[in-house]
């Protein structure tokens, strides 16, 4: 890779597909028409800019590959995209290669027009010593590396630092991409986006029921067609790092009951299913996506004591789920991406991100992104499992979805809706169901989740609640913060769920739940607003309406690319008066915060996930 990146030949041009910013005369930077130099009066306006007060008006910054995975050969292509976000300060820009193994690191620099040596660091356009301060650029999907007249895998388009990077023979490895905009003098990061992509050997087809154990390595690119099963008693282990594609839109992998599935990530090496398009061209609905069907209680009689098969699936053995066993193991899923899935099995029963049916606590969720997905972002059919580090953006429906009698724990999760893939009869942060006919079959949907936060775009055509409890369901809910739902924050429905408040199964305290609750704010007929008022602001004691005021800001298509849902100083989520502790029962962890991330500890962006929107 560094021979290929060393003999590039450096345009520095802006490509006619994207406008470049208006720039006073004389602030150009030499070499690139981009991009404007900082005058003296923007660095005079850096202090203010820089204050903690100020952050959530701090750049955006987006930087993507057009594919996770090269064989030798194939065209590695480099797009970014940057807003200023109301930011007013002078930035430097710093670009840099970066071995995921090793931690070896190489900058880009313009001027010498190449990656530097190892242990040179450099901004994007000055020099070792004496970093370029520039105005943030506005720019969308502006490629930096790339070639027009690849045929292959390619944007299409000339880069503005480059052609695209011929993936060398014989090697294999696990890469990224960073950039980063700092302070003017290049010292203080004040936003951060990194691109992972590896080399790889080969390309693996997979298809039909997987019935002994089996390793899928990271040195391959495993291509799923059509349903795939895992079937008793095998395991499915896959190394970090590994990226799996959905190869048509019925491609989904089941973990059949008393099957497992260890996918054991890290941050730096995540494991990614994904669409099998290239970034630009990814849509909901690409492929299906991950199923795990475990042998724990359920609250479902249909088809015998306490089992069930999968919606919208034929009856058949493979589907089938739930039993006796609490503590049933599917496996590990951890730091673990599911992107732009969504098969539509059935008329509006599409595949969910991460389906969890009739899970035991056996089985470990941790760290586990659903990324643009057409339904759910994570459904609990019953079940015990407990799940930490839950992160939805750009689902079409629901946040975390519970049903058939879930009894699990939940703690930090973030959801975050989008726009461009939400529906009508969506809610940010949850729908809490117990069984769909009979609302009082036990065990109850009764889960205990800690620490979740729920934001969505600004969007008046659509979108539903916050939060619909319903059908019996008794969840319990402690510092979560709920903010700018089209309709309530929360409602609750039906003399089921409201007889679970009165034997103290529901609960729902210590929230900031930001949003309307007039009469007006609950469209359905199904809806009680008075009891749903009383029940928050009276019967619970802790719950506020209070902005959150989070580090994102303005809820628009633009911070979603960088969505940072940190309190900012001064939020009442800091308020330690408000906060709920959780149970010290070897799962859930002390906090001094409401929400799903707390200052000093963001979990969100720091660095495994992903948040492109197409």
């Amino acid at each position: 890779m560094r021979k290929s990146v060393l003999m590039l030949a450096v345009a520095l041009i802006a490509t006619p597909m994207f406008a470049a910013p208006q720039r006073a005369a004389g602030r150009g930077v030499a070499g690139a028409s981009w991009v404007q130099r900082a005058t003296t009066t923007d660095l005079m306006q850096e202090r203010n800019a820089l204050s903690w007060d100020a952050m959530s008006n701090r750049p955006i910054a987006l930087i993507e590959t057009n594919y996770y995975t090269f064989l030798p050969g194939e065209p590695v292509q480099v797009r970014i995209t940057t807003n200023a976000n109301g930011y007013t300060g002078p930035v430097t820009m710093y670009l840099y290669w970066e071995n995921r193994a090793t931690g070896e690191r190489r900058y880009y620099n313009a001027g010498a027009g190449a990656l530097l040596p190892a242990g040179q660091a450099a901004d994007l356009f000055g020099s070792t010593s004496a970093p370029v301060a520039v105005v943030v650029p506005n720019l969308s999907d502006f490629v930096l590396f790339g070639t027009a007249s690849d045929t292959v895998n390619s944007w299409g388009v000339n880069g503005a630092l480059g052609g695209s990077i011929a993936v060398p023979a014989g090697q294999t490895g696990l890469y990224q991409y960073v950039l980063e905009i700092r302070d003017s003098a290049g010292k203080r990061v004040i936003s951060r986006s990194n691109a992972m992509y590896s080399y790889i050997e080969q390309s693996v087809p997979v298809s039909g029921t997987i019935t002994v154990d089996t390793t899928w390595t990271a040195n391959r690119r495993y291509v799923l067609s059509d349903f795939v099963g895992v079937q008793a008693p095998a395991t499915l282990t896959i190394e970090p790092g590994t990226v799996i594609y959905g190869g048509n839109t019925r491609a989904t992998l089941f973990i059949q009951r008393g099957a497992k599935i260890i996918a054991d990530g890290t941050n730096r090496r995540p494991i990614v299913f994904t669409s099998a398009q290239k970034t630009g061209s990814r849509n909901q609905t690409d492929w299906g996506s991950l199923v795990l069907l475990g042998g724990a209680p359920i609250n479902d009689n249909r088809v015998g004591a306490g089992e069930a098969y999968l919606e919208g699936l034929p009856q058949q053995p493979q589907y089938r789920f739930g039993g006796s066993n609490a503590n049933d193991n599917s496996g590990i899923l951890r730091y673990v991406r599911l992107e732009f899935g969504g098969f539509e099995i059935e008329r509006d029963q599409e595949i969910n991100g991460l389906s969890m049916a009739g899970i035991g606590r056996g089985t470990v969720i941790d760290y586990v992104q659903v990324l643009q997905n057409k339904d759910d972002a994570f459904e609990f059919w019953g079940g015990t499992v407990n799940a930490k580090h839950l992160l939805g953006v750009g689902f079409a429906d629901d946040g975390l979805d519970f049903d058939l009698g879930y009894n699990g724990g939940v703690q930090f999760a973030v959801m975050v809706k989008r726009a461009i893939n939400d529906e009508n009869d969506s809610n940010i942060l949850t729908e809490a169901d117990g069984h769909p006919q009979t609302f009082t079959l036990t065990p109850l949907t009764n889960p205990a989740v800690y620490n979740a936060t729920a934001v969505r775009e600004t969007n008046t055509q659509f979108g539903n609640y916050g939060a619909v409890v319903r059908r019996g369901a008794a969840p319990r809910f402690y510092n979560t913060i709920i903010t700018n739902a089209r309709k309530a924050p929360v409602t609750m429905r039906d003399d089921a769920t409201f007889n679970n408040v009165t034997g103290g199964q529901l609960l729902w305290t210590s929230s900031l739940l930001h949003g309307d609750f007039a009469d007006a704010a609950f469209s359905s007929s199904s809806d009680r607003a008075a009891q749903t008022r009383d029940f928050l602001f009276n019967t619970m004691k802790n719950n506020r309406t209070a902005d959150p005021l989070l580090a994102l800001g303005s809820l628009n298509a633009v911070t979603t690319l960088m969505p940072d849902v940190t309190p900012l100083p001064g939020s009442p989520a800091l308020d330690a008066n408000y906060v709920a502790q959780p149970p010290d029962n070897g799962f859930f962890e002390p906090v001094d915060f409401i929400g799903g991330v707390g200052p000093g500890s963001n979990w969100v962006l720091s660095g495994w996930a992903n948040f492109s929107d197409n």
